[in-house]
């Protein structure tokens, strides 16, 4: 399926995101909460939270913005969870970027073509 080239290649990309500022916070505040159980579940309760609101219709979002509000900043109290959050989005936004960049670029090529 792949030849060495790109394997070469994916290997190099991979090095370079390990060693981007965004991969090393979100692999530094992972080792912070890993362990911790309480951490782990509010950071649980912060994607479950994120996935009902993304499900909700407008009408209920507005009913329930304050208790959703109030939730998520009684999740986020802890310096340890916030940290962690903010470093996954960050390397999100990051993986993100990557994933545009490559169909971007394979869009451009296409459209030489025509």
């Amino acid at each position: 399926m792949s030849n060495e080239a790109f394997e070469r290649a994916l290997d190099e990309l991979i090095e370079q995101l390990v060693n981007t500022e965004e991969y090393m916070n979100y692999k530094d505040t992972f080792a912070r909460v890993k362990y911790d159980a309480g951490a782990l579940e509010s950071i649980n309760a912060i994607r479950e939270l994120n996935m009902s609101v993304q499900e909700m219709s407008e009408e209920e979002y507005e009913r329930e913005s304050e208790n959703i509000a109030l939730r998520m900043e009684e999740l986020l109290s802890s310096t340890k969870v916030s940290d962690f959050i903010i470093a996954e989005v960050d390397f999100s936004k990051l993986y993100q970027y990557i994933t545009d960049r490559i169909i971007q670029t394979l869009d451009d090529e296409d459209t030489e073509d025509i």
